[in-house]
């Protein structure tokens, strides 16, 4: 995780460079046709292009390299930094200025749009969590509010039905505060795994026994070797990823429909595969839905925070494997976690 954070600190970076590399060779093209100082609108496009991407930082790099290879490769005496003429030098001097201008002012633009964006996205996202917390908090509510009425004159069977819909909705908000928290901790650096050899059966039991009354309706068909090994993982975590992965399937299929759960292992490492029959993943949301806070629009009566999916990414990643989701050629949707088996 820390060598993919580093990584991408120095992709802008080498993205500039490989900019001023492109501006250079095109220079070489034509530097006979044009004068050397016609040739600097080559190095301020690449500083406007990193600025408006990438930022201020790598784009006052791409500002001093191009003056460096402007100089070098396309003023005469060619491939020294040594000028014959005054008037290269005050060249060199306004496009440094005007790059780091440039780079600086378009710096400023792209952070107010960000932060624009992000003050949308912050609003958006607290309408959408209140919404899910205050769901399950009016049906318990309700719940309990007619229990307690003297003059309800329920029934047996009526209250038995209003402690259940007050259970499951309980269920239901403890799941959305406890992805709240594992989202917080996961981004605060605080996520702690501790790997123990495993039976999957035992943690896929324990997830489904979680989501019991949700999978009453549901054929559940799991396909497990005997011989299987056991896999290093922990067992709570590892319990939420299948209970995410397996209530997503529930949401997403009709009723009745099957669910297979499927493991096969090699040398190595294991390959969980679930699949469900119902609408599917729409192919421009493939890419994007274990994004934080995203989800995919339908149908429409599917609630959520997005969350559950980012987790199980996060978790996944933290014991050296992979999630991956798609379509099953015929129908439905299908996610695959692989883990390591050492």
């Amino acid at each position: 995780m820390k060598a993919k954070s580093n990584t991408n600190k120095i992709y802008p970076y080498i993205i500039s460079i490989g900019l001023v590399i492109i501006m250079t060779l095109l220079g070489e093209f034509v530097k006979k046709s044009l004068e050397p100082a016609n040739l600097v609108m080559l190095y301020l496009l690449a500083v406007v292009i990193v600025a408006i991407r990438w930022g201020q930082g790598p784009a006052i790099v791409t500002s001093i390299l191009s003056v460096l290879s402007f100089d070098f490769f396309l003023v005469p005496p060619y491939l020294t930094l040594n000028v014959d003429r005054i008037q290269y030098v005050f060249t060199f001097i306004g496009l440094l200025i005007v790059g780091l201008v440039i780079s600086t002012l378009a710096s400023k633009t792209r952070e107010q749009v960000i932060q624009r964006q992000t003050e949308k996205l912050q609003t958006a996202l607290l309408s959408s969590i209140s919404h899910d917390l205050r769901t399950p908090l009016v049906s318990i509510t309700g719940a309990l509010t007619s229990l307690l009425d003297n003059n309800s004159n329920l029934n047996d069977a009526a209250r038995k039905e209003l402690l259940e819909t007050a259970r499951e909705e309980s269920g239901r908000l403890n799941r959305l505060v406890g992805n709240l928290l594992d989202m917080t901790r996961m981004e605060a650096g605080a996520l702690k795994i501790f790997r123990k050899p495993c039976e999957l059966r035992d943690v896929l039991g324990a997830s489904l026994e979680q989501l019991k009354e949700k999978t009453a309706s549901r054929n559940i068909n799991i396909n497990i070797p005997r011989d299987f090994p056991e896999v290093p993982m922990d067992f709570s975590f590892m319990m939420k990823v299948f209970l995410n992965l397996i209530d997503n399937a529930i949401k997403y299929s009709p009723s009745g429909t099957l669910i297979a759960i499927k493991a096969i292992a090699s040398k190595d490492r294991v390959k969980i595969e679930i699949k469900d029959q119902g609408l599917g993943i729409p192919e421009g949301d493939l890419k994007r839905v274990f994004d934080k806070f995203y989800r995919v629009e339908r149908p429409e009566q599917i609630t959520g925070t997005g969350l559950g999916l980012s987790i199980c990414k996060g978790i996944v990643e933290a014991h050296n494997g992979e999630v991956t989701a798609q379509n099953n050629p015929d129908k439905g949707a299908m996610f695959t976690i692989m883990l390591p088996l050492t």
